[in-house]
Parts: C-alpha cells; sequence; structure tokens
C-alpha cells in the first residue's frame, strides 16, 4: 500500500516502481496542475474516486477524452455500499495491463465533518481532551 499525502506538483516515483497487486492512496493533489502519480501507474491501475470533481485533478490527467475514463470502476461510496466491486478488471486476463489499484480522493466537506463528528465522540467517551467554553 501506497499513500501519497503531498502538494507535489510532478510525481513522486515512476509509474513502473509499484509491484503488481499494491493499492495507491492519492490524496494530496486536489488541482489540475498537481500530481503525485504519474499517467504509466494510473493505466495500470483500477481508479475509484470519491468524487466526479477527482477525474479533474492532475493525477488522472490521463483520463480525458472519449474512452480514457475506462479503469475508473466508480466512486468509493458505490463499493462501500455494495454495488461496485473493485478486482474484476485486474483479476480478468483480457484487461493484463490492469495490476493494482489506485483511490484518488480530493476531499468533500461533508467527508471532513463526519470524521470530526467521529473523532469529537471518541474523545467525548473516553475523557480525552478538554472542554473550552466559548
Amino acid at each position: 500500500i501506497i499513500a501519497t499525502t503531498t502538494n507535489a506538483c510532478n510525481p513522486l516515483f515512476p509509474g513502473e516502481w509499484p509491484k503488481q497487486g499494491c493499492h495507491i492512496n492519492g490524496v494530496g493533489s486536489y488541482t489540475p496542475l498537481m500530481s503525485e502519480v504519474d499517467d504509466e501507474l494510473v493505466k495500470r491501475c483500477e481508479v475509484i474516486i470519491d468524487t466526479k470533481e477527482a477525474l479533474e485533478v492532475g493525477d488522472l490527467s490521463c483520463m480525458k477524452g472519449d474512452d480514457a475514463h475506462q479503469n475508473c470502476i466508480g466512486l468509493i461510496g458505490d463499493i462501500i455500499s455494495g454495488d461496485l466491486v473493485v478486482g474484476k478488471r485486474r483479476d480478468d486476463p483480457n484487461e493484463s495491463k490492469i495490476d493494482c489499484t489506485f483511490y484518488k480522493s480530493v476531499g468533500t466537506a461533508i467527508q471532513d465533518v463526519f470524521s470530526a463528528q467521529a473523532a469529537y465522540e471518541y474523545a467525548f467517551e473516553h475523557n480525552i481532551g478538554r472542554s473550552v467554553e466559548m
């Protein structure tokens, strides 16, 4: 598993470096000019996105065009709900170039709100932190 969490504008490593079966979480880049992974790696992956806006970031720039979205299997929410399955293309002998998975997240405000709520509830239940009057 590789997690990229930078503000890089250029890929951090060559796309051939990750071994077959690798999973990449790309959460740093969030604009069309930013890119943490190269096109070669993206083309090797079943791509999962958090929002459709993720398709506009530099990491996924190679997925523009008529048939370029073919290795984007869908939204993370659809996988969590069981509507999509990861690995079908990777396990298909006719898709020999697909040998990794890539989750591209650009973040959404609702994810931040739910994450903050979960952290707050955990801290409250475990008597962590301090309450401050404002």
